[in-house]
């Protein structure tokens, strides 16, 4: 039987300490979508279907977040095709989401 060596025993430590904080930070915030997010879900104002190939699904969630008492904004971008599921948390501040809306605006107007 081979014996470890020092850069393996690292890599399974290190490894275990990133699922042991997301397992902590799952069960501190309550649910997998907070700890994604690392902020309460205070609201969900709405999603939107995005337009894309036609095996696969993509949607946007806006969430209402709150960290340590600072209002935030959480845009979830959620991914489906067959076999696979993908969810990315994005998490703006209130003049970044405002900036962003902004530049939604913009675009939308072929600016």
């Amino acid at each position: 039987m081979p014996s470890l060596q020092f850069p393996d025993v690292l890599f399974w430590l290190v490894l275990a300490g990133m699922v042991g904080y997301f397992l902590f930070n799952t069960v501190r915030r309550g649910s997998f979508r907070t700890a994604m997010f690392n902020a309460h879900i205070t609201g969900t104002l709405g999603e939107v279907e995005a337009s894309g190939p036609k095996l696969v699904s993509q949607r946007l969630k806006v969430h209402v977040l709150e960290r340590d008492g600072r209002p935030l904004v959480g845009v979830e971008v959620t991914s489906k095709s067959v076999g696979s599921w993908e969810m990315l948390p994005v998490v703006l501040s209130p003049s970044q989401a405002r900036e962003l809306s902004a530049l939604l605006k913009l675009a939308s107007e072929g600016k």
